[in-house]
């Protein structure tokens, strides 16, 4: 009788890349053609890090908001099957149904069903304004009960003078300004695509090097339980019943400081 391989033994695990990208009204014109721009030449050099990745394979994801929030693909896209759809500006600043939609699809019962399991995400968020809508109650919601986005690494890009820096810190911090603070970038209106496209370069770098051979047998920090169970079975908690536990420090910290530009 032949012996049927688990075709899961060697399968690379997958990293999610979430991007959440502000298309407001105020983001038109100049700021969401860099994005776009940006973002094109972004995709295309992810594709040749994935390809060298003997670990992990990138699958990307898009959620953009304005006058509510929408994913701009359904699901997750394998970065090696994946096109960037130049996005368009207009609406209002709803980074609380950003969360909400984000909360409902970081979970294995969603976005993140596979047999092989996933790593930490990395969630990429944009935005040149101030929220529209009640994104407090959203980001405490997601904060306590999914733990996806608790230790995922969190990159913020505050695009303008105008953009609201201490919400996008909350956000990385996950409620906390402070821990949040070395994690959020201002760009101004003058650099805003240059910077993005460094920033582009600096993705493939940091991926890059998780790249080397020896990585390829470390064990997930993070593993899948068995298939069908809860991943995390958490009951709702009132923002004010117990303290934010502690999360473990980020497995792949964002540099700090100003010399990486």
């Amino acid at each position: 009788m032949p012996i049927i391989e688990d075709g899961t033994k060697n399968a690379r695990k997958i990293r999610p890349i979430i991007y959440v990208i502000d298309t407001s009204g105020s983001m038109a014109g100049t700021r969401i053609a860099a994005v776009n721009r940006a973002m094109n030449e972004t995709i295309e050099g992810l594709k040749d890090v994935s390809a060298k990745n003997p670990r992990e394979e990138f699958k990307i994801g898009v959620l953009q908001f304005a006058s509510g929030a929408s994913w701009v693909h359904d699901g997750l896209i394998s970065i090696d099957d994946f096109y960037w759809d130049d996005l368009t500006a207009g609406g209002l600043t709803d980074l609380g149904a950003a969360l909400d939609e984000l909360n409902k699809r970081l979970t294995h019962r969603s976005f993140l069903r596979s047999l092989v399991g996933y790593m930490a995400p990395l969630l990429i968020f944009m935005s040149d304004g101030s929220p529209t809508d009640d994104y407090e109650s959203a980001l405490t919601n997601i904060s306590y009960n999914n733990m996806w986005f608790r230790i995922s690494t969190k990159i913020c890009i505050a695009i303008g003078e105008d953009s609201d820096v201490e919400v996008l810190q909350e956000i990385a911090g996950c409620g906390d300004k402070t821990k949040g603070s070395e994690s959020v970038i201002q760009l101004s209106e003058l650099d805003t695509f240059r910077k993005l496209i460094k920033f582009k370069s600096f993705i493939e770098t940091w991926w890059g090097t998780k790249s080397r051979p020896e990585l390829e047998n470390t064990p997930d920090p993070y593993p899948l339980p068995p298939w069908g169970e809860d991943l995390f079975p958490l009951p709702p908690i009132d923002e004010h019943s117990i303290p934010l536990p502690p999360i473990d420090e980020d497995p792949f910290p964002f540099p700090t400081g100003d010399d990486w530009w």
